[in-house]
């Protein structure tokens, strides 16, 4: 199981979703308090099991609702997620990957491990 780590910086709070083997999935975006951050996570939790994808790498896709994955590819040709909340926020974003097989099976495993627990806060 993974698990969430949140991180305090000058009264900003972050948080990432890690793997079982300590790889970041998702990073959350910057929060103002712990509250709005725990808050997230929550909605981490909610939404990410069910999110259908969207790949807007793919010419002509179709729009989907959120919450959604929507994926994007970089200048450089890497590819990466957002997972984007039931009001078109964005709650975090992945690393990104040179194949999109690879940002596929990340999207999986942030949909296996979002149940995770909060293990650490720094």
């Amino acid at each position: 199981m993974g698990q969430y780590v949140m991180v305090e910086k000058e009264g900003l709070y972050q948080f990432n979703l890690c793997d079982s083997n300590g790889h970041v999935v998702l990073a959350s975006t910057v929060y103002p308090s712990r509250e709005e951050c725990l808050a997230g996570m929550d909605s981490t939790r909610a939404l990410a099991v069910g999110a259908p994808v969207q790949d807007g790498t793919v010419h002509g896709f179709g729009r989907v609702a959120a919450p959604k994955c929507r994926i994007y590819q970089q200048l450089d040709g890497k590819y990466y997620f957002v997972l984007v909340d039931d009001a078109g926020d964005a709650l975090g974003r992945s690393h990104a990957y040179p194949k999109k097989e690879s940002l596929l099976r990340r999207i999986e495993r942030m949909r296996k491990e979002s149940s995770s627990p909060l293990a650490l806060e720094e």
